[in-house]
């Protein structure tokens, strides 16, 4: 999804973190998600991603 997006400090920095909601919110968009639904979308998606965060890394790496 927004792995392009993902840095190895993503998950303290808050700039990086309002990047990759700013790209979910426009996901959710394009794919017609309802605007009223999003912020309950956008927490489990940020949730999975930061699982998933050492694994990219290490793929990056």
């Amino acid at each position: 999804m927004t792995r392009r997006d993902v840095r190895t400090d993503w998950t303290f920095r808050d700039d990086v973190r309002a990047k990759l909601r700013s790209s979910i919110k426009r996901l959710l968009v394009r794919f017609g998600y309802p605007p009223d639904k999003q912020p309950e979308a956008i927490k489990p998606v940020m949730e999975q991603m930061e699982s998933m965060a050492p694994r990219f890394a290490e793929a990056r790496g």
